[in-house]
């Protein structure tokens, strides 16, 4: 069989075959033909695009916070008026204390308290021999003697503050400010309408030792600590201050608004100690912190 009739023969069988399957296809259903194009037409699934990270290198640059609102200065010169005044001349003869708290209980309560119950709400004690030591508490925590008595002590300010708290409604209480200066006491409290309790001394005269005792522990009995209880003791209301002067309703004076200098004010009041108290929360007044 020469190579030529191979060759013949092989097309002829390719082109039988070739037209058997065309003949097939034509006599498959559309639909069949089309499946496998089917994943063709699915939906593709969606890529999310990366965001291109930043060359630019990261600030350095501080934040800023804005500046903070400062409060307004004081005012120059402030005198609250309406505070109720009483002389201790005729009424407690070593009482000041006692008298000056009367005035700012009336001046916030609004009404009247006899001073009768405002020395039995008060803790006195007179100094006592204890086993040959003359003993009493110290006049931080009562009222050392009777302020009815004229040769009695007196008291400071946190057992003053103890007492008027018997006296205000809740919400409202009276605090031991001492330590604070005159100055920042006059600017902090009195524009607010507040007076101030401070210690001084009588007219601001000098004060000196006059006598003293062992201040007695819890049980009352004496201990190695020996306190002299100062001549010229005085407490005053503050109510008003300008640039020369500072205004006080004294109970030692006979009529309201006494001014003494703010210069011998401040040197007598930080000799006493720098004792003074205030009320606070009276009235929607709010608290300013020394």
């Amino acid at each position: 069989m020469t190579r030529k009739y191979l060759v013949t023969v092989s097309l002829l069988a390719a082109t039988a075959v070739l037209g058997c399957v065309m003949a097939w296809l034509r006599s498959v259903p559309e639909p069949v033909r089309q499946i496998e194009n089917i994943s063709t037409a699915l939906p593709t699934e969606e890529t999310t695009e990366m965001p291109t990270p930043s060359t630019e290198p990261p600030t350095t640059e501080p934040v800023t916070e804005p500046p903070a609102t400062e409060p307004p200065p004081p005012p120059e010169e402030c005198l609250i008026e309406d505070v109720p005044f009483y002389t201790q001349h005729g009424l407690l003869s070593t009482g000041c204390e006692l008298v000056s708290a009367k005035m700012v209980l009336e001046y916030y309560l609004k009404e009247e308290i006899p001073i009768e119950d405002i020395v039995d709400k008060m803790k006195c004690q007179y100094p006592q021999d204890v086993n040959g030591k003359a003993t009493a508490p110290h006049p931080e925590d009562a009222f050392i003697g009777s302020p009815y008595d004229p040769t009695s002590f007196g008291c400071f300010s946190p057992a003053l503050v103890t007492m008027m708290n018997q006296f205000l409604p809740i919400g409202s209480n009276a605090v031991d400010t001492s330590g604070t200066s005159l100055q920042t006491l006059a600017e902090t409290y009195l524009p607010q309408g507040t007076p101030v309790l401070i210690w001084a001394t009588i007219n601001m005269t000098n004060h000196h030792d006059y006598l003293g005792w062992y201040i007695q522990d819890k049980d009352g009995n004496p201990t190695d600590e020996w306190y002299d209880w100062q001549i010229n003791e005085h407490c005053l209301v503050l109510i008003g201050y300008d640039s020369d002067y500072y205004y006080f309703n004294d109970p030692n004076a006979w009529q309201s608004q006494t001014r003494f200098g703010r210069e011998i004010v401040e040197e007598r009041f930080a000799s006493m100690g720098m004792y003074s108290a205030v009320v606070e929360n009276v009235q929607n007044q709010q608290p300013v912190s020394p």
